[in-house]
């Protein structure tokens, strides 16, 4: 026997004697990364925009992983580098141990794809009595595109199999072709597919992301076109990874935000809304369009000051007991790239439980992703165990010093870093207005004004209530104004309302230096939706005596000052001398106004 048919017969048997020994009892844990098995036996290291899929054909519950294509180990090279696989596949019997089946494709598809498109995103489907494999290609053959000779012009494919496992042959026709967002090789970007079916069996196709919004179509009943006009779900600039599932009368948008790939500064992030219909308009809890311009999206799963950040592009299913899940993939901040020079970002498979708490998805107890052992998924039908509790306790707050501007003059505890310029605040207009500067704090660009004052010891809670006054459709720069709290120009955590690129967001930045070469030095993720007035809020844990000396930042965001929505927590090591500062930056021609700052102290 040869030692690849070994290797394989290996992958078969191994998870179904590792599941019947787990299950013998009734504490089976896992404990993320999930792990995946390559055909050699060492591990996968990572596995972008997880899709799963269930075999149709087993008698006993089979599962198939779809990963987007990457390099999924270190050891693995080609004669031109890092070794992509071309959309891998795993195979699992307990939906925890994974084994490698097959690449989708041995090569990028004759004809369909360009000699350097990325296939992205991988979208498996059972229909027609059938298999379906959506994906995106991020350049298409030149016979396929509105203008020859681009990179940049992406589309969604399909391809058919008898079983999960392939092999796929991928149809002749895109199911999207390129959508011009202006002339030459200016194409919005059509990524990241998602298929549903309504109770109708009429099926609709999600598919887009930041350059040009998600969208929804029907799909054809053969399921290799889309019929009709699309309809946008999702924010321009703001949202990628639609994964859409039906839950107790509603139509449930997940979501992903931000940067996917800065390595340890990665602040990508799972939001979510919810529709009567598949065509929207999807609103998140306080009724926010997640394509409005004042976006919208309930934070979902975010980073929570472990050793996970930059969670999403999820998949969401049941298993055999009816308990939901997700799969998604995230970054360890500390082992963040494959290489760091390439910038190529390691994203492994992580898995988290889902309850339905008032009639929205909570994950993991919405404590964010897990590092600690957790109870398996089931392997068979039963009663689904009781709901994780949700939430966390309210945490007290005594009044340390507040400040509403109502004076002739800035009280003392007020300095500026670097003189405002003339004309560009003033008191009682009302309160501390701030005009807007063509300047700004990020990287090595250290220009704005910012307004400080020292920082009490001990953990605390900052907030301030602010308004951002510019249109709507601004703006060309990213005009923002809010708080930082540095311990230099290259060292703070930023939490600002943004106008940029006609949205208007809720900002949460954190930069750092000196970093390693080719590392990033800026990162950021989003929060809540702003209001016409915003109230914004720090949470400063401070490093406990032996601990591991980073400060725990929280963000929050609210439109009425009285519910609050928790964003992400970045780390970082500002120190006892971080001071709190007043921004407004980013473009000329706007102003913000600052009616509130207040510092408490944070109880335990």
């Amino acid at each position: 026997m040869s030692r690849a048919l070994q290797s394989w017969l290996a992958a078969l048997l191994l998870p179904c004697a590792t599941a019947a020994m787990a299950w013998e009892g009734s504490a089976a844990t896992y404990t993320n990364p999930l792990p995946l098995r390559l055909a050699d036996n060492s591990l996968a290291e990572s596995c972008a925009d997880p899709a799963l899929l269930r075999d149709r054909s087993a008698a006993a519950p089979v599962w198939y992983l779809y990963c987007t294509m990457d390099p999924v180990s270190h050891r693995e090279r080609d004669g031109n580098g890092w070794k992509f696989r071309m959309m891998p596949v795993y195979r699992s019997v307990d939906l925890v141990n994974w084994y490698f089946v097959r690449d989708a494709f041995d090569t990028r598809p004759a004809g369909l794809a360009g000699p350097k498109a990325g296939l992205w995103a991988p979208e498996p489907v059972y229909q027609n009595g059938s298999y379906y494999l959506y994906f995106t290609v991020t350049d298409v053959a030149d016979r396929h595109s509105p203008e020859q000779g681009c990179e940049s012009d992406s589309a969604i494919a399909v391809a058919t199999s008898a079983s999960p496992a392939g092999p796929w042959t991928p149809a002749e026709r895109l199911v999207v072709p390129p959508r011009r967002a202006g002339a030459g090789c200016n194409f919005h970007w059509t990524f990241d597919p998602d298929v549903v079916e309504d109770a109708q069996g009429d099926r609709y196709l999600y598919y887009g992301s930041y350059g040009g919004g998600i969208f929804v179509q029907r799909l054809s009943q053969d399921g290799l076109q889309v019929e009709g006009d699309p309809v946008r779900v999702g924010a321009a600039n703001r949202y990628e990874g639609a994964e859409v599932v039906r839950q107790g009368g509603y139509w449930y948008l997940f979501a992903s935000s931000t940067d996917c790939c800065r390595g340890p500064l990665t602040g990508y992030a799972l939001y979510v809304g919810r529709a009567r219909a598949p065509e929207g308009p999807f609103l998140d809890r306080h009724g926010n369009d997640m394509a409005a311009a004042r976006v919208g999206g309930t934070p979902l799963l975010q980073q929570n000051g472990n050793r996970w950040i930059g969670a999403g592009h999820n998949a969401v299913f049941q298993d055999p007991a009816g308990q939901w899940w997700t799969f998604y993939h995230a970054v360890d901040r500390r082992q963040g790239y494959f290489s760091v020079e390439d910038k190529l970002t390691r994203r492994p498979l992580l898995l988290d439980r889902i309850d339905w708490v008032d009639g929205w998805p909570v994950v993991a107890g919405d404590g964010g992703p897990t590092d600690t052992p957790q109870p398996a998924p089931a392997l068979r039908k039963g009663p689904q165990p009781g709901r994780v509790p949700a939430g966390q306790a309210a945490v007290a707050a005594a009044p340390l010093w507040s400040e509403r501007f109502e004076g002739k003059a800035l009280d003392p505890r007020w300095q500026w870093i670097r003189p405002a310029a003339a004309g560009s605040w003033a008191l009682a207009q009302p309160r501390l207005r701030l005009a807007t500067q063509a300047t700004d704090l990020h990287v090595d660009t250290n220009t704005a004004a910012v307004l400080a004052t020292a920082l009490p010891e001990g953990d605390l809670r900052i907030e301030a209530r602010i308004r951002l006054d510019a249109p709507l459709a601004c703006c060309a720069a990213p005009v923002q104004a809010g708080l930082v709290v540095m311990r230099d120009d290259d060292n703070y955590v930023k939490l600002v309302e943004l106008a940029h690129d006609g949205l208007r967001q809720v900002e949460f930045g954190k930069e750092l230096a000196p970093v390693g070469k080719g590392y990033p030095r800026y990162g950021n993720t989003v929060v809540g939706t702003p209001g016409e007035w915003t109230w914004l809020r720090l949470d400063l844990r401070r490093p406990a005596a032996g601990g591991d000396g980073e400060e725990r930042y929280t963000a929050w965001s609210s439109q009425d000052g009285k519910a609050w929505v928790r964003g992400g927590t970045w780390t970082h090591r500002l120190g006892s001398g971080a001071r709190l500062g007043l921004v407004a930056m980013g473009g000329a021609g706007h102003g913000a106004r600052f009616a509130e700052v207040k510092v408490s102290r944070l109880g335990r």
